[in-house]
């Protein structure tokens, strides 16, 4: 009997579907009980495209609920693949989001408790609606002060679908106020922005990107067409909160900053187990995928490309999965300077497996790593992180510094390399205070779980 499993292909805001089948039938019996028709229908699903499809034991035990059966079937190498049926079993979830923002717990030299940091925020999610912006305090979560012996409990209420109160500090870490947040998550353009400095007759563009989400691709092009216009010939791509997205997106981004990578030139290979096998993608063979017009033929990337001899990229250990193909595939077409943290380590691709028979019969969802990723001479194999030249960390000091500024250690950096530390933009003495970092909610396991957003269809 074929085995029961189908996939199908659909835009959603971090990933794509695969449509196929697979291509061998595993032995009867075929189980005829629920739960056994359930986890048959997930052990087929695994068998056939799971990356480490051989890591699955031969006997598994099918009186296992659906989560738990999964669960077993997972290589110790994986940390990324999960199930869900939307009800009991969610997929991996975070503060992000949940209330629109990333925060770092973090505690000031002398100061007993934990500070709470705000990172970044969604733009017209709670958090926004809150009036909580980058560099934000708050030193209370639903009225419990932060401290060692209740940071995990302060984590779940942070992460928990439910009414949240915060009560927000000063600059001396007195309280200032209490906001109350309910769920609330908006998707939003990537690009949340771009701005240029100049000095000695170079001109620097500066690109804060998100997320790669090809709904707003032609958002994309218009930044690079609008740098490009602008006359910057040293690019600051920041990437530190980008978990990934549109392997197409990241081929449309990649094609706009390397001169040397054509239309024919391969972009990406898809490594996966011995069904999947290993496919080579050119880059117009990955632009061809994408649902979005914008960008889709090389010629449009052309036009927008910036004259770079090099490429700054900040990232952190939040930067996964699409964000960090872009940092490893450009490295055979031109330099990259990577300035910040090691990077998450997702080096990995998957696409999510549904049921679509009529009738439904199973209402799981999965989504397993389905291939690893490696750059046009097949190297890869960076699930520890991508190192940083210029180590450099966000969260050493407070208060931070804004976004696509001087005062932010990261795009300091970066102006220094390019224009020296005599740079008008680059401040002198920024009156930092040292504080060591607890917690950080963007590089958690469930902030950088996005996908790599794949098309692959037979």
């Amino acid at each position: 009997m074929k085995p029961s499993v189908f996939i199908i292909v659909q835009l959603c805001t971090f990933l794509l579907l695969q449509s196929c089948a697979p291509k061998e039938q595993l032995p009867e019996p075929y189980p005829v009980d629920s739960l056994g028709k359930i986890n048959r229908w997930i052990l087929d699903s695994m068998r056939t495209f799971y990356y480490w499809d051989e890591a699955i034991p031969a006997k598994t035990d099918a009186s296992l609920s659906p989560g738990e059966y999964f669960k077993s079937l997972l290589s110790g190498e994986d940390r990324f693949s999960w199930i869900s049926n939307q009800a009991d079993v969610l997929p991996p979830s975070s503060t992000y989001h949940t209330y629109g923002f990333h925060y770092a717990l973090v505690q000031p030299s002398g100061y007993e408790g934990y500070i709470g940091v705000v990172m970044y925020v969604n733009g017209g999610g709670a958090a926004a609606r809150a009036g909580l912006e980058r560099g934000s305090y708050f030193i209370a979560v639903n009225g419990e002060k932060m401290h060692a012996g209740n940071v995990e409990q302060v984590q779940e209420w942070l992460q928990a679908p439910e009414e949240l109160q915060l009560v927000t500090a000063n600059g001396s870490w007195s309280p200032a106020d209490t906001v109350t947040l309910y769920p609330g998550y908006l998707g939003e353009n990537p690009v949340r922005l771009t701005r240029t400095f100049q000095s000695g007759g170079i001109t620097t563009g500066y690109l804060y990107y998100n997320a790669f989400d090809e709904r707003y691709d032609d958002k994309l092009l218009e930044a690079f067409a609008a740098l490009k216009q602008a006359g910057a010939g040293e690019l600051i791509l920041d990437l530190r909160y980008n978990t990934g997205g549109s392997v197409a997106g990241a081929a449309k981004m990649a094609g706009m900053i390397a001169e040397k990578l054509t239309a024919a030139e391969t972009w990406a290979i898809y490594e996966g187990n011995h069904r999947q096998g290993k496919r080579v993608n050119s880059l117009q063979a990955v632009l061809n995928t994408s649902p979005a017009a914008a960008g889709k033929q090389y010629t449009a990337l052309q036009q927008r490309r910036l004259p770079l001899q090099r490429v700054f990229i900040l990232a952190t250990g939040a930067t996964a999965s699409a964000a960090e193909m872009v940092i490893h595939n450009l490295k055979p077409f031109i330099p990259v300077i990577q300035i910040g943290e090691a990077t998450t380590g997702k080096d990995e691709a998957s696409f999510t497996i549904t049921d679509r028979r009529v009738p439904k019969q199973v209402e799981w969802t999965l989504q397993p790593i389905v291939y690893k990723l490696l750059d046009k001479n097949g190297q890869g194999g960076y699930s520890n992180g991508l190192q940083p030249q210029f180590p450099v960390s966000e969260t050493a000091t407070l208060p931070l510094g804004a976004f696509g500024t001087g005062e932010d250690p990261l795009v300091r950096q970066a102006l220094t390399i390019i224009y020296g530390p005599a740079f008008p933009g680059v401040p002198q003495d920024l009156r930092k205070i040292p504080v060591r970092t607890i917690f950080r909610s963007a590089t958690s396991a469930a902030a950088t779980a996005a996908p790599v957003q794949i098309i692959d269809v037979e």
